[in-house]
């Protein structure tokens, strides 16, 4: 699939997000629909002075330590975390797998989740029943998907997250840390459909600690610190200052 390399999608400047209190993290697609644009308390800085721009047919990774600031900034993208300063211009339609089974209804069986997911990502006007099967025997849940969600394993809830967001069609991907739940048999087939998913999405960006999953599916490499942008370039590039700086 060919790009228009000169065509911005996302659209960074100059932003902070102040005041994300982590227990207060949103517990289903209510919660989702009531408060998704809202400000947060301010006096607990996460991301600070974030300039960025993605171009179409980018893949990108975010990476550094715990508590950097890399899944804030994802979470800035899909318009959860909203900035207190600055603007952020997205264009296109956004699949993010990000928190597994956060944005579920605990009491809704894995075939409504799906529905509802859809419908949160304003993708229902794609649902249909081959798409919802799809999704179905991708995530291997079986006839345990006509059961409440509440009655999941992590692993089980991290299945149904991956399989509902990588089968949409959207023009920005955003994952983060996918990987880190779930069976290596699971593991390895989630990660040959997301390579697809990589080279045919316009727009694809992923959190992830893992340096081989980067060099081979990223062309570029964002480096958080402290909520600041601290590297920029390419994967092998950012990798060895990422490298240094956990050692020291």
């Amino acid at each position: 699939m060919s790009f228009n390399h000169s065509k911005v999608f996302i659209e960074i400047k100059n932003a902070y997000v102040e005041g994300i209190d982590t227990h207060k993290r949103a517990q289903g697609l209510k919660h989702f629909f009531l408060n998704r644009g809202t400000s947060f308390s301010p006096n607990i800085p996460i991301l600070k002075k974030i300039n960025f721009s993605c171009y179409e047919g980018e893949k990108v990774a975010f990476v550094g330590s715990n508590g950097s600031g890399k899944s804030s900034l994802l979470k800035m993208i899909a318009g959860i975390y909203p900035p207190i300063k600055g603007t952020i211009n997205v264009c296109g339609e956004i699949a993010p797998i990000i928190d597994m089974g956060v944005g579920f209804e605990q009491e809704q069986t894995g075939r409504d989740n799906i529905k509802m997911l859809m419908l949160y990502n304003n993708m229902l006007d794609k649902y249909n029943k081959e798409t919802e099967q799809e999704i179905i025997d991708f995530s291997e849940l079986g006839k345990k998907i006509d059961l409440p969600i509440k009655n999941y394993s992590s692993g089980m809830l991290a299945r149904l997250a991956f399989s509902t967001s990588i089968f949409q069609n959207p023009q920005i991907l955003l994952l983060d840390e996918v990987f880190a739940t779930g069976d290596n048999y699971f593991v390895e087939k989630s990660l040959n459909l997301m390579k697809n998913k990589f080279r045919n999405t316009p727009i694809s960006i992923i959190v992830t600690h893992q340096e081989n999953i980067v060099k081979e599916n990223c062309t570029r490499c964002i480096l958080l610190r402290d909520g600041n942008i601290v590297g920029d370039g390419k994967p092998s590039e950012i990798f060895k200052i990422y490298t240094r700086r956990k050692r020291k």
